[in-house]
């Protein structure tokens, strides 16, 4: 529309210059104005068409050299034609006889008003044209850059496994084996099978809840093992909720922080519990321990900060995690739904 816009108001300007020069010089008749400035806007809407639909004109060749050539022929016939649209009108304004081509050097002077004005907006048109294919182009290659850094740091999240829980594992299957074999062959069991968990390439990034309560299902199994007595938990989660689809292993490192701080540095009997319901646009997921309250400004844990990381490149902003000390101490997390 713009462009629209700007020609129609340089062939009024390019129509009424001429006519008020004719007017003045030649012709003293008011019919000469409206004549030009007919001309004009009939020449400068046939040159528009002309420049709005190059693409479906020129669409005959690939060559840029060709495509400027048909542009000047058609532009050339634009002039031709509304030169002869205006000494119809004129003639029937005037109840004059109408005969065709005989505007003589009125056609050269209109095919000449043409190009000088037509071919610098061809030109500007084709310009923009190239450079927002251009920033296009560079913002899908941006994005597809994006999309795979976005890959690679979830497959990074993913593999990080915490030496320390590996280590205090090790030692309890050491201590294990000649107290009681059975229960270390048991937690070795687990292990592989947490470490399958971890370690499948093959995993999706998302996957369901009942999978990932397996994953903290099987890590919690493992620590009731090591703690034994020290350590109970509970796992609740809405029938709707289990075929609902979350990030895959985001629970467990939150899981291992409640176990870390809240059970491991503590003589005495401790919890961990896991919570999660959904409503029509969210899944509310809470895990809670036994252990002491958070501090009013809680460090940036290697288990917090991966599961931040995580759902900040998964979510953006559209995601909640909270740290909370009444009425007992928990995490409490706010994923959108997604079936």
């Amino acid at each position: 529309m713009h462009t629209a816009i700007k020609t129609v108001l340089i062939s009024l300007l390019i129509g009424l210059s001429f006519g008020l020069y004719l007017f003045f010089t030649y012709d003293h008749t008011p019919l000469r104005i409206f004549s030009s400035v007919l001309s004009a806007v009939s020449i400068g809407s046939l040159m528009l068409l002309v420049i709005s639909f190059r693409h479906y004109l020129t669409i005959v060749t690939a060559h840029q050299t060709l495509k400027v050539i048909i542009i000047i022929a058609l532009l050339t016939g634009a002039a031709l034609l509304g030169t002869e649209v205006t000494l119809l009108l004129r003639s029937l304004l005037s109840h004059e006889q109408y005969q065709a081509f005989t505007g003589g050097s009125v056609y050269i002077l209109n095919i000449l008003i043409v190009m000088v004005t037509g071919i610098p907006i061809y030109i500007s048109e084709e310009w923009k044209t190239m450079l927002n294919t251009r920033l296009l182009n560079q913002q899908y290659r941006v994005l597809q850059l994006q999309q795979q850094q976005t890959v690679i740091e979830l497959e990074l999240l993913r593999a990080k496994i915490n030496p320390h829980f590996l280590y205090n594992v090790h030692n309890t299957v050491a201590g294990l084996i000649s107290k009681d074999p059975s229960k270390a062959e048991e937690l070795i069991l687990l292990l592989s099978k947490f470490f399958r968990f971890s370690l499948n390439k093959n995993s999706a990034t998302f996957h369901s809840v009942t999978d990932e309560l397996d994953i903290i299902k099987t890590y919690l199994h493992m620590q009731q093992i090591r703690f034994e007595d020290r350590m109970s938990y509970t796992i609740e989660a809405e029938q709707a909720v289990l075929g609902l689809q979350i990030p895959s292993f985001i629970l467990q490192p939150i899981v291992e922080n409640a176990v870390k701080h809240g059970i491991e540095p503590s003589t005495e009997n401790g919890s961990v519990s896991v919570a999660l319901t959904a409503d029509e646009r969210y899944i509310s997921i809470t895990i809670a321990d036994s252990g002491p309250a958070f501090p009013d400004e809680p460090g940036t844990g290697h288990g917090l900060q991966m599961v931040m990381s995580k759902l900040k490149l998964l979510y953006s902003d559209d995601f909640k995690m909270e740290l909370n000390n009444h009425p007992q101490k928990y995490v409490h997390l706010i994923l959108p739904r997604r079936n």
